[in-house]
Order: C-alpha cells, then sequence, then structure tokens
C-alpha cells in the first residue's frame, strides 16, 4: 500500500503528519508536504490547473465549489519597449493580479481551506501583511469558516477594508519587528490548537505549485530559463521550485528553471546575501519600503532557504525606492497595474543583464504578484488632479484633439 502524502523539514532530519499545525521541525527548518510516488503521476484531463494536476496535489479530490476562480491566469509577452528597457527580448509577465482577491495568494488560500474543512475545523488564521488577509478572510467565509487576521501596524486601510467585509476578525499586533510577531504568534497558536498560516506553511506551498504547472502548459514546451519574483518570506518563491521540481522527477519536463528572488534594496534579508554568494540571513529592521508586502526582515527558515538557492544557482537583485516605483510606472505602460511589491522586477532584471549576470537571450517569467489597486497612494507623491470642464470647455477640447 503506498504511503499517504506527510510533511517533512527541507534538510530531510523530521517528519510529520500531513494534517500538523507545524510549518517548522524542531530545527526551525521550513517544511514541505511529500507525495509518495510523485514520479509516476500523470497530467489529467481538466477546465481548471486544480482538475488537470489533481494527481500533484496531496489532496484529492479537491472541492471545487471552494473555488473563486483562482489560477489559470494570462502570460504575456512583454512589449517591445519594456523589452529594450530591460535588455530581454524574451520577457514574460505571468500576471497573477487577476485573481480573485488580486494577487498570487488566492491559491494558498484554496488549498488551506480545503485541508480545514476536511479536518472539520470551523476556524483558520493568518498573519499576514495585508495579501494574504484579505486572501484568507475571501476564501474562508467562502469555506463558512471564521477567520482570524493578525496584521503589523501600519498595514494599509485598502488591504484591511476587504478583510472586514469578508467578514474577517482583524486583529492590529502592537510591536516593530514583524518577524518576531509571526514567531510569537505562530507559538501561541500551536498551543491554542489553533491553524495558522503563514506565507512559509507547506500547505499554502501545494498552492503555490500550481503557478509552475501553468507556465508549463503556457509555455508551449519552452520553459522559461528563468522565473523572476519578489520574495518577503519564502514560500512562494519554494512552492514555485516545487513544483517545477515535481513535474521533472515525473518525467513532463526535461529541466528546471532557475529563480531570480528580488527584493527592495532596504529589506533584503535574503537577497542581498544571495548576491553575495552567502548562506546567512542577514536581518534588517527599522525600515520602511514602498513594497510593503515584502517586510519580513529576518525570515523564518531563510537560512536553510539560501542554502537551497545557492545549490541551484539562482540570481538575486536588490532595487531602490526610486526603481520600485518606476516600476510601477512602466508595468502600468504595459496595461499592467501592479502592487509596488511586485513592480520590483523590472528594475531588478534590468540591473541584472547590465552587470552581466543574466545573459540577454534568456527566456525570463517575471511573475507580477499583486495588483496595485492595493498600493497605497501615498507613495506616488502628489499626483495632479484631472482638469475640470464644463460642457462648453469639453466641446472646444473634443474640437481641439480631433483637428
Amino acid at each position: 500500500m503506498e504511503k499517504k502524502p506527510f510533511l517533512r523539514s527541507i534538510d530531510g532530519q523530521e517528519e510529520f503528519p500531513l494534517e500538523s499545525l507545524a510549518e517548522y521541525s524542531s530545527h526551525g527548518v521550513p517544511l514541505e508536504c511529500i507525495i509518495p510516488g510523485i514520479g509516476g503521476k500523470k497530467i489529467r484531463q481538466g477546465k481548471t490547473v486544480w482538475e488537470r494536476f489533481a494527481a500533484f496535489f496531496p489532496l484529492e479530490p479537491l472541492d471545487m465549489a471552494l473555488s473563486l476562480g483562482e489560477g489559470d491566469t494570462p502570460y504575456l509577452k512583454a512589449s517591445p519597449s519594456m523589452q529594450r528597457f530591460t535588455g530581454l527580448s524574451r520577457l514574460f509577465f505571468k500576471n497573477e493580479t487577476v485573481n480573485p482577491t488580486w494577487s498570487f495568494k488566492d491559491r494558498g488560500s484554496f488549498f488551506c481551506v480545503q485541508l480545514s474543512v476536511l479536518l472539520g475545523e470551523k476556524r483558520c488564521a493568518t498573519i499576514s501583511t495585508g495579501n494574504m488577509g484579505h486572501s484568507m478572510a475571501a476564501y474562508g467565509k467562502r469555506a463558512g469558516l471564521e477567520t482570524l487576521i493578525f496584521i503589523p501596524r501600519g498595514t494599509p486601510s485598502q488591504k484591511i477594508l476587504p478583510m472586514l467585509l469578508h467578514q474577517g476578525r482583524v486583529i492590529t499586533l502592537k510591536g516593530e519587528n514583524f518577524s518576531e510577531l509571526k514567531t510569537k504568534v505562530l507559538t501561541l497558536s500551536r498551543g491554542c490548537g489553533l491553524r495558522t498560516v503563514t506565507g512559509n506553511g507547506p500547505h499554502r506551498i501545494e498552492g503555490y505549485k500550481s503557478l509552475s504547472f501553468e507556465l508549463a502548459e503556457q509555455s508551449g514546451g519552452e520553459l522559461p530559463d528563468y522565473i523572476a519574483l519578489p520574495v518577503s518570506a519564502t514560500g512562494h518563491a519554494r512552492g514555485v521550485y516545487k513544483g517545477f521540481k515535481e513535474l521533472f522527477h515525473s518525467g513532463i519536463i526535461s529541466r528546471i528553471p532557475r529563480l531570480i528572488l528580488v527584493q527592495a534594496a532596504r529589506n533584503a534579508p535574503l537577497a542581498l546575501p544571495l548576491k553575495r554568494g552567502e548562506d546567512r540571513v542577514l536581518p534588517f529592521s527599522d525600515f520602511t519600503t514602498a513594497a510593503s508586502a515584502l517586510i519580513t526582515g529576518n525570515p523564518p527558515g531563510g537560512d536553510a532557504f539560501l542554502r537551497l538557492a545557492l545549490d541551484n544557482r539562482w540570481l538575486g537583485e536588490t532595487v531602490t525606492e526610486e526603481e520600485i516605483i518606476r516600476g510601477v510606472s512602466l508595468l502600468a505602460s504595459e496595461g499592467i497595474y501592479a502592487e509596488a511589491s511586485s513592480a520590483t522586477v523590472v528594475f531588478a532584471l534590468k540591473k541584472l543583464v547590465k552587470r552581466g549576470a543574466l545573459d540577454a537571450s534568456s527566456t525570463v517569467a517575471a511573475i507580477i504578484t499583486g495588483s496595485g489597486l492595493k498600493n497605497d497612494p501615498d507613495i506616488f507623491g502628489g499626483l495632479p488632479l484631472p482638469p475640470e470642464m464644463d460642457p462648453v470647455e469639453l466641446e472646444l477640447f473634443l474640437k481641439g484633439t480631433s483637428s
């Protein structure tokens, strides 16, 4: 009889049952789901990524009644002007802004509520800088779960409002160090038997794998050489890598794309040491950045993640505040209104090409992780108000534009 899926630390030292509340081993190493027999899994027929790749998920069958339509997002070729700007002629954007709550977090939330419902849990919880709280509130409500959302002080109001409208119970935490708050909340939650999920959780990562499955399909057999994405904690990157790794072991793809990890220069505990070839997290504190979704200054399990990154020859890059804001404008010119955190990838790619770390002939898929609807308007400074016109002025204006 085939062994059931279970959790294992990424250093291979500890195992836990699939339903465990733990996200890390006793030594602080991140956990991930292990699906025995993954090498023999096959793609099926189906309308959604969840149905087509059902055999690659540790819960089967997934209850599609809990879905809000996440996944199967557009894969777009960058415009000629963006190609010239970055120096990449084969640049693509995976537009995650069109997910139901406007970010990639929906992939993980869909999977997390599946587990809670399957286990008969009545509530779920998350600690979030905003996007995941919004997402879990929506999916929790869909699944009939009470949703607790712990957020740090300073979370933008435009991210809090939808949490409340989805009837999430929002608790603002006192304290300035988000990494420490996250660790404390996880410890207290486990003591109370509450499943509190973070961006590093092994079950969320199973949802994030779906992005890799889509890219394998959408690239038409020509996989990108690199996947570029902003990182805060390590969960999203680990999920993307895990998806490709499982497709590789199943024989569906012949190679695994390398990752490009991007962070704001003001908070780069992972990207900066990776750029230097170091395998230890460089903690950051007392910073502010327009990339408000990337504020984990000391990611738990970060050392193990950096060793994984170095072993796979991933790239790291940082961008300044000015470059982040300009990146938002450049993506808007592509027709994609992106969250500032997502826009970090634009200048990061340009820098990597310029310094020779990234070959200009490479095929790169940049993940646009969240919508600009979540941006704090203040990051753009004083935007001019549009002009007001009465009917006479409007007529003159329209005649002028038609001449």
